[in-house]
C-alpha cells in the first residue's frame, strides 16, 4: 500500500470513531455487551480491521472474524489476517483455527460464532464482527435455511458418484433433481452440496431455501458499511498482494501444497488458487501474480455489488 494512502486512512480513524459511530464521552455506555453486536463490514482492503481494533479499545469490545478465509490455520498472510502484534491488546475470536483440509461451511462458522458469543458474554465485552464475506454476514443478520447436517457417509457416497460420472453428467443429474439449478454452474463444491442435501433429505435445495430461515443471532445488530472508491481499492489490493509475496505468501502455499484437496474452498481462495497452479508448473509466477490480482479486483467488484443489493447498513462510512 502506498504510504500516503495508509497514513490518510489511519488519520481518519478518530473521526470515524467519534463522529460517525457516535462515540462521545460516554463511549462505554453507547453499546450494551448484553444485547448489542456491531458489524464492521466492507470490501477487502477498506481498513476494517484497524478501525475495529481502535473501536474495541474504546468500548471494551472484542473482535470476531467474519471472513471465510481467515478462519484457516495455515493461511495467514494471504488471508490478510490481523498480525499478532495487532491482536495482542484486544481479544480476537474465530481466527486461524480451522484445518485447511476441512470443508468448512457457513453453517459450521455460525455454530462457532454462537459458542464464541457465549464465552464473550462471560467477560461482559461488546462483540464486534469484522469481515466482508457476504454469506457469513447474511447468516448473522438473516439466519440460514434449516438444512439438516449431512453425514460423512452421504458426502463420500456423493463424491464417489461425481467421480464416476463426471461433471457434465452430474450437472444433468442436479438439474433433474432441481429444475431451478443453473446448468452453467461448474462449481464442484456447490454441485456436491446440492446432491448431498438431496440424498440426505430427499428434498432439493430450492425446497429448503423456500422455508423460513433459522439460527439468527439474538442481538441488536448495528451493521456499519465502510467504503472506498474502487480505484483506490484496486491499487491497495495490488500493493497488498505484492507485500504478501515479499513476506512469504508463496511459502504458505508450499506448506499446504501436498495436503489440500483442490476441490476445497481454501484451494480456490484469492492468491492460493493461482499460486497452486504455479507450483503445479501450469503457469509462471508472473502469471500467478497477475491472475491473483485480477481475481481480487473481480472479488472487490462482487463485494460492492453484494453490499449494494443485500446489506442494509445502520450507517455508511465513505472513507
Amino acid at each position: 500500500m502506498k504510504k500516503w494512502i495508509r497514513n490518510s486512512l489511519i488519520a481518519t480513524i478518530p473521526f470515524i470513531l467519534y463522529g460517525v459511530l457516535n462515540l462521545g464521552t460516554n463511549v462505554m455506555n453507547k453499546y450494551s455487551w448484553k444485547n448489542d453486536m456491531i458489524i464492521i463490514a466492507g470490501a477487502t482492503c477498506t481498513g476494517k480491521s484497524s478501525i475495529a481494533i481502535e473501536l474495541a479499545k474504546k468500548i471494551n469490545g472484542v473482535i470476531i472474524n467474519a471472513d471465510s478465509v481467515q478462519v484457516y490455520k495455515d493461511i495467514n498472510l494471504l488471508s490478510a489476517r490481523p498480525r499478532k502484534n495487532e491482536m495482542k491488546n484486544v481479544p480476537h475470536f474465530l481466527y486461524g483455527y480451522v484445518d485447511t483440509n476441512i470443508n468448512f461451511s457457513v453453517s459450521d462458522w455460525l455454530l462457532d460464532l454462537k459458542s464464541a458469543l457465549i464465552d464473550i458474554r462471560k467477560y461482559q465485552k461488546v462483540p464486534i464482527l469484522v469481515g466482508g464475506s457476504g454469506l457469513y454476514l447474511n447468516a448473522v443478520i438473516n439466519g440460514l435455511s434449516p438444512i439438516p447436517n449431512i453425514t460423512q457417509k452421504t458426502k463420500k457416497q456423493c463424491l464417489s458418484k461425481f467421480n464416476q460420472i463426471g461433471i457434465e453428467k452430474f450437472k444433468e443429474l442436479i438439474s433433474d433433481i432441481d429444475p431451478s439449478f443453473k446448468r452453467t454452474n461448474n462449481d464442484k463444491h456447490r454441485l456436491l452440496r446440492a446432491y448431498n442435501v438431496f440424498v440426505e433429505t430427499g428434498k432439493n435445495m430450492s425446497y429448503w431455501h423456500s422455508l423460513p430461515r433459522e439460527r439468527k443471532i439474538d442481538k441488536v445488530i448495528y451493521p456499519f458499511l465502510f467504503c472506498l472508491d474502487r480505484k483506490t481499492l484496486y491499487n491497495k489490493c495490488d500493493d497488498r498482494f505484492n507485500k504478501m509475496l515479499l513476506e512469504g505468501g508463496l511459502a504458505e502455499v508450499e506448506l499446504i501444497y501436498h495436503k489440500v484437496d483442490r476441490s476445497l474452498p481454501i484451494a480456490k481462495s484469492l492468491g492460493v488458487k493461482w499460486l497452486l497452479s504455479y507450483l503445479d508448473k501450469e503457469i509462471s509466477l508472473e502469471e500467478a501474480i497477475s491472475l491473483s490480482m485480477r481475481d481480487t479486483r473481480r472479488y472487490v467488484k462482487r463485494q460492492i455489488t453484494w453490499f449494494k443489493h443485500n446489506y442494509i447498513p445502520y450507517k455508511v462510512i465513505n472513507m
